[in-house]
């Protein structure tokens, strides 16, 4: 085809293999998809297609562009190459490649037959919030794995999660104590300053979500020594709020009944080990190892293993 990558056939025939087509002149299997033109009778190379509906709709520059990671070249790179030609100004300021989502660490594809819609893999209101929250729990450049394993895994976080805030809210709704409680704003200053800091790199919503759980660790140490009063839950629960403005977690799916809690929530790993193992993420990716290696120790003092999965996030094991 018209890509020029280097394992495209053209490629041979080419003084260089990245050169592409900007006009194909016509083929007979081109059939109706033909123009008469000053350029001769053709059609556009399939890069122009792109850069074309973009400045008609958008203009000479945009600010996002977003794709899967094949697109990266020759598709992308074709298509700034071209328009900032025409243009003579910047085609993009930001490009975002998303990772490929994989089935049993295979390419989710119809040829296989493993292809999933979302319809078939979240049967139940909270299999299409835990759903949101796998995606969440990996960074978006990187692939993500998903087996029923890993949505059930996700499944429990998000009960987790759940139940926490309903604690914050019926802690909310008390009268207030007239000794009051332990202060919260350090508590609620510190993750939000780190929440907004892994968004701002790269969406990184691993750090951001490990944020999160530092407010959910916090909180249960409170919930523990019974030291949250009225004023400091309603403090923390606009700080989720602001938090789940961006994640989204915290919702009625539209369509769906929601399910009663499973006997089996009650049986998932604490809140604190979650914080933990997303903890754990940041550290490997820093090539933190001695890090990582001390919170898979501290996960097994408390009865958990952790399993880790190619292109998924890692999850907690009852030993």
């Amino acid at each position: 085809g018209e890509g020029g990558g280097v394992t495209d056939p053209e490629a041979f025939s080419k003084k260089n293999s990245r050169d592409f087509a900007l006009w194909k002149a016509f083929k007979p299997e081109d059939a109706s998809v033909v123009w008469d033109t000053s350029l001769g009778r053709g059609r556009p190379g399939w890069h122009i297609e792109c850069s074309a509906m973009s400045r008609r709709f958008l203009g000479d520059s945009i600010d996002i562009h977003a794709g899967g990671v094949d697109l990266t070249f020759p598709h992308h790179e074709n298509e700034i190459a071209q328009s900032e030609a025409f243009c003579g100004c910047q085609y993009c300021n930001f490009w975002v490649h998303n990772g490929f989502v994989n089935i049993d660490n295979e390419k989710m594809s119809k040829s296989l037959g493993n292809f999933r819609t979302l319809r078939e893999a979240c049967k139940e209101a909270i299999d299409v919030r835990a759903f949101r929250y796998l995606i969440l729990s990996s960074q978006y450049r990187m692939g993500l794995n998903f087996t029923p394993e890993v949505l059930n895994g996700a499944r429990k976080t998000v009960l987790r999660l759940d139940k926490w805030r309903a604690n914050l809210l019926t802690i909310a709704s008390r009268t207030p104590s007239a000794s009051g409680g332990e202060p919260v704003d350090l508590l609620i200053s510190k993750n939000i300053a780190d929440f907004e800091s892994g968004m701002k790199d790269d969406l990184n919503t691993p750090r951001a979500s490990a944020a999160l759980f530092g407010l959910v660790k916090g909180c249960e140490q409170m919930f523990k020594s019974d030291s949250m009063d009225k004023e400091g839950a309603a403090k923390v629960l606009k700080a989720l709020e602001k938090m789940d403005s961006i994640f989204g977690i915290f919702y009625e799916v539209p369509g769906r009944e929601v399910e009663a809690e499973r006997d089996s929530a009650l049986d998932e790993a604490p809140a604190e080990l979650a914080a933990l193992l997303v903890e754990r993420l940041i550290a490997k990716q820093a090539k933190d190892f001695g890090r990582a290696d001390e919170i898979r120790d501290l996960c097994a003092a408390a009865g958990y293993a952790i399993v880790d999965a190619k292109d998924a996030p890692s999850t907690l094991k009852k030993i």
